[in-house]
């Protein structure tokens, strides 16, 4: 059996961010899940291994592909009355990560999701993707805000990936 051992820390971030959504919590929180993703995020194709039919909960497995690669997610947690979940993925040798959402209602016909990530680069060719994306994160969470507007709250379709 052979056993690795680094003395080179990866990098490793960790970020929150909040995105404010147009719709009462109950369907924010639909939209967060794996096949509510669909419905905003250009690309996103989960592929479910267990069980195979799309599904939530604690358990779940499922594969989307990234740019370096086939990531395996993992729900961890699953409070459909507390809106909230948690994930965990990895891509291998790239990265792992935690992602944590929960929303909260900000109104009759608002809600506020809470989005926390944690990730660490496995490799020294993730340690500049892992270091970007804390760079970005602000950028991208508010992009998630953006695309549920414009996507599901003002209907525009999504663009086909090429």
């Amino acid at each position: 059996m052979t056993s690795v051992t680094s003395t080179v820390e990866r990098i490793h971030v960790e970020r929150n961010g909040t995105v404010e959504i147009a719709l009462p919590a109950e369907e924010a929180f639909l939209l967060l899940r794996p096949e509510g993703e669909r419905r905003w995020v250009s690309g996103w194709e989960p592929t479910y291994v267990h069980p195979t039919e799309p599904s939530v909960g604690e358990g779940v497995v499922f594969q989307t592909t990234t740019g370096e690669g086939t990531a395996t997610w993992v729900q961890t947690r699953f409070d459909p009355t507390g809106y909230s979940a948690s994930y965990n993925y990895v891509v291998p040798n790239h990265r792992v990560t935690t992602v944590d959402v929960a929303v909260d209602h900000a109104g009759e016909v608002r809600s506020r999701a809470r989005v926390t990530y944690r990730m660490t680069a496995l490799s020294p060719e993730a340690d500049e993707c892992v270091q970007a994306f804390g760079d970005g994160f602000e950028e991208y969470v508010a992009g998630w805000g953006a695309a549920i507007q414009e996507h599901v709250v003002e209907g525009v379709p999504l663009h086909p990936t090429c």
